[in-house]
């Protein structure tokens, strides 16, 4: 790998990354400590660590056993099922939360949970059938002949948790940073707050940065505490997938076992995917007044009309994001891999955008580009680039550094033995290789800004984004504009990667 080509990438992330939590730390002085640690701090730790044990919880309770289903079985059509499976992940939680809002009297922390959760859960089951398909088939034909199916996943399971657990340990960290869940389910029933709110608060109470970061050390904590035993359980599954003569699988006949397979899929789907989106095109339709085609057509007539400018806004934040994150990640990602034992000491490094809540990263970015030598790039809307850039950086360079122990580095040695340098090898050997990585860490990346709002909320030129727009909406009251925004936000984060599945003949490959 070239040094210049590291050392900008390296260079890059520091700014875009480590800067924004950087600055605010060093504003952080004795008189913001005290009371950081008070009755009522810890009382809202406990209720948030509460939040992302059962959002995790959830999210392991049925992503585990649906992706054994769709990527292990004969599970009528299994295939379409597990690209199914994939949409809970893709809508905004706050959408969610405001579809469930109108079809049941659930509130507070119960449904800040159970909507976090489900949102959660295909992440886990994204891993979990990955893991599944490493399984060498020689160990599940034993195991089989043993006990049975009944044998081969108790012989299995051990293998698949590793993967299962490092998607959980994410699950919760997005579910105790999350911010407009909680905010939305606490206007409209009782007051449920969460860790976040306390940071939310410090901050608009006082514009005080430090007052703000130390608010959030508690909750940084609990973060890492979720995000270091991430780090050895993707290792763990990463060297359980080497094995030298691997020998697929075949899926395992059901039986009898079929349907009622095949109704626990169809009633997670339900519940986390397709009853939300459902609600949502009845109320467009004219919901309680009454469904019909016209008023259909009239409330997306309106939401395009009147969010039109904050979906291009959203829509070109994202993708600009997406640029300027695949390149930096996909240099980081293969060095930390290829340095061997000195990048796994480097790897914590990698999770700090991500260790702290979204607000404060906001805020962080604020306190950085908000000055007179910057002033003209913090009011455009590249700082919402560079602020989503740096936020999900750590997935795009968790994603290169295993896609990198994938690849045989015996290709980069021979280009390198044949005169090629550092660069030509990255360029016609590296990037080729990865090239379904780079178009699945792009499409991460551009999801992620689509829906993200905690770490915009704070940032003025972020507040043209449709999830700014819509998290306004619907504290102002529910109507068909509402629902049909937050559609037309569902099928622009949805396109990407359902075009990617009818016209691309690669698997798209985005795990970390």
């Amino acid at each position: 790998m070239s040094r210049p080509l590291v050392a900008t990438a390296v260079l890059a992330f520091l700014v875009l990354g480590i800067l924004p939590v950087a600055v605010m730390a060093a504003r952080v002085d004795g008189a913001d400590l005290a009371g950081v640690f008070s009755g009522r701090t810890l009382a809202l730790l406990g209720r948030t660590a509460l939040l992302g044990c059962g959002a995790a919880g959830l999210a392991l309770f049925l992503g585990v056993p649906f992706a054994f289903l769709v990527a292990r079985t004969e599970l009528p059509g299994a295939a379409f099922w597990r690209l199914a499976g994939v949409l809970p992940i893709l809508l905004p939680p706050l959408v969610v939360a405001v579809s469930w809002a109108g079809m049941t009297s659930v509130r507070g922390g119960l449904a800040t949970t159970l909507v976090l959760g489900l949102c959660a859960f295909p992440l886990v089951a994204l891993y979990a059938a990955r893991a599944f398909e490493r399984i060498d088939a020689r160990q599940e034909e034993a195991a089989l002949l043993a006990g049975g199916i009944t044998a081969a996943l108790r012989a299995e399971l051990p293998l698949v948790m590793p993967s299962a657990l490092f998607a959980a340990c994410f699950a919760f960290v997005l579910a105790i940073n999350d911010f407009a869940v909680p905010d939305y389910v606490s206007s409209i029933g009782p007051k449920w707050n969460v860790y976040a709110d306390e940071v939310f608060a410090s901050w608009r109470s006082a514009r005080d940065t430090g007052a703000a970061v130390a608010a959030s050390i508690p909750l940084v904590l609990l973060t890492a505490l979720a995000l270091w035993p991430a780090l050895e359980l993707r290792r763990r599954s990463l060297l359980a997938s080497l094995t030298g003569d691997f020998r697929a699988p075949a899926r395992l006949d059901l039986g009898a076992w079929r349907w009622p397979a095949l109704l626990f899929v169809l009633l997670v789907l339900g519940v986390a995917a397709f009853a939300p989106l459902g609600r949502l095109v009845w109320e467009s339709g004219g919901g309680p007044r009454g469904f019909t085609l016209t008023n259909l057509q009239a409330a997306f007539g309106r939401a395009l009309e009147l969010g039109r400018a904050n979906l291009a806004s959203s829509l070109l934040f994202a993708v600009g994001a997406a640029a300027v994150a695949v390149p930096v990640g996909l240099v980081l990602g293969h060095a930390l891999e290829r340095a061997g034992a000195a990048g796994r000491r480097w790897a914590p490094l990698v999770l700090v955008p991500i260790a702290v809540p979204a607000i404060l990263f906001g805020i962080g970015g604020i306190a950085l580009w908000n000055r007179g030598v910057t002033a003209e790039l913090y009011d455009s809307g590249w700082m919402a680039v560079l602020l989503f850039a740096g936020r999900f950086l750590p997935f795009v360079v968790l994603a290169f550094a295993a896609a990198t122990a994938m690849l045989d580095p015996r290709l980069e040695d021979a280009a390198r033995l044949s005169g090629a340098g550092a660069g030509r090898r990255f360029a016609l050997i590296v990037v080729p290789s990865l090239w379904p990585t780079v178009c699945g860490a792009a499409l991460v990346v551009f999801v992620l800004a689509m829906r993200e709002l905690d770490a915009a909320i704070l940032v003025p030129a972020a507040n043209s984004t449709v999830l700014f727009r819509l998290y306004n909406a619907v504290h102002f009251g529910r109507d068909d504009f509402v629902a049909a925004l937050a559609l037309l936000v569902v099928c622009f984060v949805v396109a990407p990667g359902l075009l990617w599945t009818l016209f691309a003949r690669r698997r798209l490959e985005a795990l970390p």
